[in-house]
């Protein structure tokens, strides 16, 4: 691939079409009204749309299929998953299970007390905190319990009815 202006200014477009996204997350906790936020996101995350475009058309067919090749190969399963720790076992169980409070905490305290406006802030951050230590939780387990937690989800068809007869 060619490195000339279309190539940077390509992938400066493609960069920026990633952003748009992440500051739209932290959009509720910048105190904007909810008509303020929403022409806001509708705006920002639109204009990434268009630079993502733009940047497909500058960078070509040659990146868009390298780029969907890398996706694939990071969804790809490499290696079987290593046994963990029962120390980081019992981590990750405990995140996990801690993961759901913060729910129960903000849905207690909405129905049960009263709450000001300068409040809702730290229940949405309490509420990220739960999801951090939900996802970190599932990823301190690995692939062990990946590969459990999939199985719960896979239909036993024929061989349910052999262990039932």
């Amino acid at each position: 691939m060619k490195k000339d202006w279309k190539y940077y200014l390509g992938m400066s477009l493609f960069l920026y079409s990633f952003l748009p996204m992440s500051i739209v997350a932290i959009l509720p906790f910048l105190g904007l009204t909810l008509a303020q936020a929403g022409a806001f996101a509708v705006v920002f995350l639109a204009s990434g749309e268009v630079a993502f475009l733009c940047a497909a058309a500058l960078l070509g067919k040659e990146f868009l299929t390298a780029l969907k090749k890398r996706i694939k190969a990071w969804f790809k399963r490499s290696h079987e998953p290593k046994p963990i720790s029962r120390n980081r076992h019992r981590f990750g169980i405990a995140l996990l299970a801690s993961s759901f409070l913060p729910h129960y905490v903000m849905l207690i305290y909405l129905l049960f007390f009263s709450h000001k406006e300068s409040e809702i802030n730290f229940l949405a951050w309490t509420l990220v905190a739960g999801e951090a230590a939900f996802m970190a939780g599932l990823f301190i387990l690995g692939g062990d319990f990946w590969e459990r937690l999939r199985q719960l989800f896979v239909w036993p068809g024929q061989e349910m009815k052999k262990v039932l007869v």
